[in-house]
């Protein structure tokens, strides 16, 4: 077999290797193994199976996808697993497994149907909203909140929303690490409405953070949100587009939240300047998934440019290398 046949074959595999690697990394941090490599180091397969209640002969299939990929090594006899050459990385970046594999897959599966205009009626794409919240809030945690904790560092808090507050990860961190503070939950999906009230009773703060189930798109004033000095916005914010209903979007949040200070928002944008090859972790999944569901994306440039118009000044910002194109900007009325 020529050379060029010979590379031909192994991108093929390679391509096809990594699908099921990228269900593998999912599965695995769900499962709670890749925690286990992370804490331990290495992992007894037939022990772990036995204390998990897991199939032991599914869960050797599950470790070998890992190893493909090189995210474990499995030792000659097949008995234990330890994190591998790509470990690291995959597990920095699980929460994107986790979206795309888990919260978007029934997308991936029946892809055909979505871009078929005869099927593309009612309710034509369906995602998993709870497993989304659990990926997005990882996302979070990871990327977004470090840059985030330095903008509101010398901000003075008194009640906090969080626009699509998903798993309600946000506001349970803000209102442990500032006791002052109240919070308010805001989502629509009854899926991230049940992971946040999990999360809140399991911190105990149910007595300061609360919940709302309603549209941020459409939000009208509350007497519960007249108190509110800080709005969050994480990884929703191309939401809010097309342009005209940004600006529209973003206005409103002016009178339903009429004593805002300050609004934080953080999203990943539409790449620019890139050929199919060069797209990095996370971009083509996002991009794919929102171009199937003719959701449209705005640019980092497009963004910048609706502030002013939407009553809105950027005070601070920070720049995300990953997920690419991402940032989170500090905004004060303007």
């Amino acid at each position: 077999m020529a050379t060029t046949e010979l590379d031909e074959a192994r991108y093929c595999a390679d391509t096809f290797n990594g699908a099921i690697a990228s269900a593998a990394i999912s599965a695995a941090w769900e499962l709670g193994l890749l925690d286990e490599l992370e804490q331990q180091g290495v992992v007894d397969i037939a022990d772990y199976a036995r204390r998990h209640d897991t199939h032991p002969e599914a869960l050797l299939t599950l470790v070998v996808a890992l190893s493909s990929r090189h995210v474990v090594d499995l030792d000659a006899d097949r008995t234990t697993a330890k994190p591998g050459a790509g470990f690291r990385s995959a597990y920095l970046t699980k929460g994107f497994f986790h979206w795309l594999t888990r919260g978007c897959g029934e997308l991936f599966t029946t892809l055909p149907t979505k871009i078929k205009n005869a099927d593309r009626v009612g309710t034509y794409v369906r995602r998993d909203a709870r497993a989304i919240s659990v990926a997005c809030r990882n996302i979070a945690r990871t990327f977004f909140d470090p840059p985030f904790r330095e903008l509101i560092d010398d901000l003075d808090i008194g009640t906090v929303a969080d626009l699509g507050c998903g798993s309600a990860d946000r506001i349970v961190w803000l209102a442990g690490l500032r006791p002052q503070i109240d919070a308010i939950g805001i989502d629509v999906a009854e899926g991230a409405i049940a992971v946040s009230k999990e999360a809140i009773a399991q911190a105990g703060l149910e007595e300061r953070v609360s919940l709302v189930q309603d549209d941020v798109l459409n939000l009208t004033p509350r007497e519960e949100y007249a108190d509110v000095d800080l709005v969050t916005c994480f990884l929703m914010g191309h939401d809010f587009w097309p342009r005209e209903n940004c600006v529209r979007t973003l206005r409103r949040l002016r009178t339903v939240f009429p004593n805002v200070k300050n609004l934080v928002l953080g999203d990943t944008c539409r790449s620019t300047g890139l050929a199919g090859p060069d797209y990095p972790m996370f971009s083509l999944g996002f991009e794919t998934v929102h171009g199937v569901m003719d959701q449209f994306l705005p640019s980092l440039d497009e963004w910048t440019s609706v502030l002013e118009e939407s009553g809105w000044r950027c005070a601070d910002r920070r720049m995300i290398d990953l997920p690419a194109f991402s940032f989170v900007y500090r905004l004060t009325p303007a």
